[in-house]
């Protein structure tokens, strides 16, 4: 995803690499146990979601900001999964595997129910 995002966004690649940088820094001194984990981290986003076997009306997220690309994953076993984003007038076969990346502030977007086991990974600087 690192790699993705430093071609998509390198400014936001950039600033994902400079605050993991600073945070492993901090936890050197501050806290041991996080700096181990950092070590094992795998991306430049900072903040990892999960959502599991449920929809997502449609929303957008606030925690994010307009030039920022959030990136979502879609993983499991499911079929008949669809992506929308309304305003783009775009509706995205959602299947395990898929990858799709934009501003989850400005754009609202949501998922439908599906049958299966869904999750995705939704990163967030």
């Amino acid at each position: 995803l690192s790699a993705s995002l430093s071609i998509m966004h390198p400014p936001l690649y950039n600033a994902g690499h400079q605050a993991m940088q600073q945070l492993s820094e901090w936890s050197a001194m501050n806290d041991p146990e996080m700096a181990a984990v950092l070590q094992h981290w795998p991306t430049v986003y900072t903040n990892i979601s999960m959502i599991a076997n449920w929809s997502a009306p449609l929303h957008c997220d606030p925690q994010s900001h307009a030039n920022w690309y959030d990136m979502l994953i879609s993983v499991s076993n499911y079929s008949e999964c669809v992506l929308d984003i309304p305003s783009l007038g775009l509706q995205f076969d959602y299947w395990p595997g898929t990858v799709v990346a934009f501003s989850g502030w400005l754009l609202w977007h949501g998922v439908n129910d599906v049958s299966g086991n869904h999750c995705s990974l939704v990163f967030y600087v």
